[in-house]
């Protein structure tokens, strides 16, 4: 995995690029659809250099996109609803070594942080259940490399229904009930440390 400063020199954090959000995201939701095909167009490192640049924080990445609230909400729920066709298609066939496992770490880590909270409603919570839903598919496919980067991004989520979401696949997928029992404990303690960051804000240290 490169590190943060090789990714900070790459050509897509240096580049200003000027483009229409809504064409963009037309064309982000054909891609992901479509993306089988890209697996007989390009060589491996052309693919993995490009799923670089649209999981990254670069102007035209994804994560900027589905924040950019110059663009309908719905424009950007499909795009992440798309990426089901990016797993089931693209990712189930060529995982791009950790591409594919940390694809939502990027775009779920805001919730991690605390940076959003679902307690806000409006775009916390819609876009938390978009992309839940989406992870949620992606379960289904017949896939581990699949199945283990949904679970990697739901950990970060912090959705209040994962663990009823996972329950439900435990009985075909016994790797699960330890999985439960884990999350359990790991979003207990996520909770706690959120609040204890919350009071230190509040409560300035003394002396």
């Amino acid at each position: 995995m490169p590190t943060a400063e090789e990714r900070s020199r790459r050509w897509y954090y240096r580049t200003n690029a000027i483009f229409d959000p809504e064409a963009l995201s037309g064309q982000y939701v054909r891609l992901f659809r479509e993306s089988g095909s890209l697996l007989g167009m390009f060589s491996k490192p052309q693919l993995e250099h490009g799923f670089s640049a649209i999981g990254s924080g670069c102007t035209f990445s994804v994560k900027k996109l589905i924040w950019n609230t110059d663009l309908a909400f719905e424009r950007r729920e499909a795009v992440v609803k798309a990426m089901f066709y990016l797993f089931r298609d693209f990712f189930r066939v060529e995982p791009l070594r950790y591409r594919a496992d940390m694809w939502w770490d990027g775009l779920c880590y805001c919730w991690e942080m605390g940076q959003r909270e679902r307690s806000r409603g409006g775009e916390d919570s819609r876009m938390q259940d978009v992309m839940f839903a989406t992870m949620s598919d992606i379960l289904s496919i017949d896939s581990e490399e699949c199945r283990f980067a949904a679970l990697h991004g739901l950990h970060h989520l912090h959705h209040p229904a994962t663990l009823e979401l996972i329950k439900r696949y435990k009985s075909t997928l016994p790797y699960l009930e330890r999985w439960c029992r884990d999350y359990d404990e790991e979003e207990a303690a996520w909770r706690e440390h959120l609040e204890r960051r919350r009071f230190a804000k509040i409560v300035p240290p003394q002396g």
